[in-house]
C-alpha cells in the first residue's frame, strides 16, 4: 500500500476514534434532591450510594448539585453549588476532548438541549469505552510508526537498528502467520518495543517525533506499552496515576500530529 493511503488511512481511523467517542458512552445520570431537604438525611443516603455528588433538582429540573463532604447541618440549600459554564460540557463532547477538560477540573456536568441530567467524574474514565479509545490510539500509533519506519528505512534496512534475536523473533511470528495466509509484512511481526527501539536509535525519528533523546523516547514507549497492557485486561485500571495518564495520552496525540 502507498504511503500516501496509508496515511489517509490513519486520519481516517484517527478521526473515528477523536470525534466519534462521546462523553455520553460513560456519563451516569445524576440523581437529585430538593434545596429543602435535611442535609444529613442526604448526606446518609449519598454514602449508602457511595454517591460523591447530587444533583439540586425544582420542580424537576436540576439547577445546581451539592458535594457529600461539604455536607452538615442544615438545608440543602445552604451547601448548593450553582453551575458555572465551565462545569458543562455538550453530549456531543468526544471523549479525547473530555479527558484534557479533566485534567483541569472535574467533576463536569452534560448538557443535553437545556438540561443537566448526567455527570462524569474521574472514576468514570475506568469505564470500557475509555479502554476502547486508548487502545485505539495506540494502534494508529503503531500504525505510523510502520509509516515512519517504512519511509525513512526503505528495504527492511530497518534490521540494521534491531539485535539478530529481535529479528529473529519477528521471523517466527512472520511464518506462522504466511502459513495462516496472513498477508502482512516483516515489520508488521514487530512487537511496539522493537518499533520503540528503532525509533530511539534513529535521531531525525527521534526529532520527527519531537522526543529530545532516546532515554525520553524509552520512557515514552515503556509507558504506552504498560497503558496498552492495562486497556487489554479489564481487572486492570486503565491507569494508577490520573495526571499521568492524562499526560501520555496528551504526549500520544502529539507524536500523531507531527
Amino acid at each position: 500500500m502507498a504511503i500516501k493511503s496509508i496515511r489517509k488511512n490513519l486520519e481516517t481511523l484517527q478521526e473515528i476514534y477523536s470525534n466519534n467517542l462521546t462523553v455520553g458512552l460513560i456519563a451516569e445520570e445524576l440523581s437529585a434532591c430538593s434545596p429543602e431537604d435535611d442535609a444529613l438525611t442526604i448526606k446518609f443516603q449519598m454514602e449508602k450510594l457511595d454517591f460523591d455528588y447530587y444533583g439540586v433538582a425544582i420542580d424537576g429540573k436540576i439547577i445546581g448539585y451539592i458535594i457529600q463532604s461539604e455536607l452538615n447541618e442544615g438545608l440543602i440549600s445552604h451547601y448548593m453549588h450553582t453551575f458555572q459554564m465551565e462545569d458543562l460540557v455538550s453530549e456531543s463532547t468526544s471523549l479525547l476532548e473530555l479527558l484534557l477538560i479533566l485534567r483541569e477540573r472535574h467533576p463536569v456536568f452534560i448538557l443535553e438541549s437545556n438540561r443537566i441530567n448526567k455527570l462524569i467524574t474521574v472514576a468514570d474514565l475506568q469505564k470500557q469505552p475509555i479502554r476502547m479509545l486508548v487502545f485505539g490510539l495506540i494502534s494508529i500509533l503503531e500504525m505510523n510508526l510502520v509509516e515512519l519506519i517504512m519511509d525513512y528505512y526503505p528495504n527492511e534496512q530497518w534490521k540494521n537498528r534491531l539485535s539478530a534475536n529481535r529479528i529473529n523473533e519477528a521471523m517466527n511470528l512472520f511464518h506462522i502467520r504466511k502459513e495462516k495466509n496472513a498477508g502482512l509484512g516483516l515489520i508488521d511481526c514487530l512487537q511496539l518495543s522493537d518499533k520503540g527501539m528503532i525509533v530511539q536509535k534513529t535521531p531525525d525519528l527521534l526529532e520527527k517525533l519531537e522526543l529530545h533523546s532516546r532515554r525520553e523516547a524509552k520512557q515514552f514507549f515503556n509507558r504506552i506499552e504498560e497503558l496498552r497492557n492495562n486497556t487489554a485486561h479489564s481487572q486492570e485500571y486503565v491507569y494508577n496515576d490520573f495526571n499521568e495518564f492524562l499526560d501520555i495520552i496528551v504526549r500520544i496525540e502529539r507524536v500523531l500530529s507531527c
